[in-house]
């Protein structure tokens, strides 16, 4: 392990928002507009980011590099950040331990951001979803099964793990602060060895 953490998941919490506040995220096409966030006027402007793979051979006017192994090209975060991947995958094995994944993806929500409720396209079973900051609002929501009440869940203080292809989920409006969380989870297209 590369001791990142200590395994206690308030102090290991902590650090891993100071770890998030210092990458540079951009929400790549499919999550940018509307069509995942809202906003309200004057809030500055949420990021959902993915580490791990994609099928773009193209990020912008440059090629991605590409993983034989994987049989894919590594997402911006994964090719700039490559200590990421070893720090996430601490974390879970502390706090998780017996999930296996295989991408991550990071939102980072500030104050008057909220996220629409949608089904996970591209996830294949249960997902995993810690959050953190320190904030108001910003909290899960998550389709019952049977019914169409929800169960509500505030991720910082015990990560939550549902299927969120199969069951409707959203965050409701951050109103004070930032709120950061990351899905761990496998992805359908990139059938991979987990972590």
């Amino acid at each position: 392990m590369s001791n990142y953490f200590s395994g206690d998941f308030e102090t290991d919490s902590a650090l891993m928002y100071d770890y998030l506040e210092d990458l540079e995220l951009k929400t790549g096409n499919e999550r940018s507009g509307t069509k995942f966030f809202n906003k309200e006027k004057g809030s500055s402007k949420p990021e959902s980011v993915k580490v791990g793979w994609t099928w773009r051979k193209r990020r912008g006017n440059f090629d991605r590099e590409y993983d034989p192994v994987v049989k894919s090209y590594k997402t911006k975060l994964n090719e700039e950040c490559p200590h990421l991947m070893p720090l996430f995958k601490e974390y879970q094995k502390y706090h998780f331990p017996n999930f296996e994944w295989s991408e991550i993806t990071i939102n980072r929500m500030p104050n008057g951001t909220r996220i629409k409720e949608h089904l996970d396209k591209i996830n294949v079973g249960d997902s995993v979803l810690v959050a953190f900051g320190d904030y108001t609002g910003g909290l899960t929501y998550v389709k019952n099964k049977n019914d169409r009440n929800y169960q509500v869940h505030d991720c910082r203080f015990e990560p939550l793990i549902f299927n969120g292809s199969e069951r409707k989920h959203g965050v409701s409006t951050v109103s004070s602060g930032k709120r950061f969380s990351l899905v761990f989870y496998q992805n359908k297209l990139h059938q991979i060895e987990p972590y």
